[in-house]
């Protein structure tokens, strides 16, 4: 999980925190919790993050799946 691109992306594209929970369906705190590393995203979750984003399939595999771990 690259946290940081995730990051990088949602400032691209103007979305908030809050945003992309409400579309993936879950609360702030566990937002912060995936981030972290703590849990991790849901084949769900990140398809609704990725339509919010209008991610690609480049920019879904390095931000999900990506070995960098931050």
């Amino acid at each position: 999980m690259n946290a940081k691109e995730l990051k990088a992306e949602m400032i691209r594209k103007d979305k908030s925190v809050d945003q992309l929970c409400a579309a993936a369906g879950f609360s702030r705190s566990a937002w912060f919790r995936k981030l972290g590393g703590e849990s991790e995203f849901t084949q769900g979750e990140i398809q609704a993050i990725r339509r919010e984003l209008e991610l690609d399939d480049r920019q879904t595999m390095l931000i999900f799946f990506s070995p960098v771990v931050s």
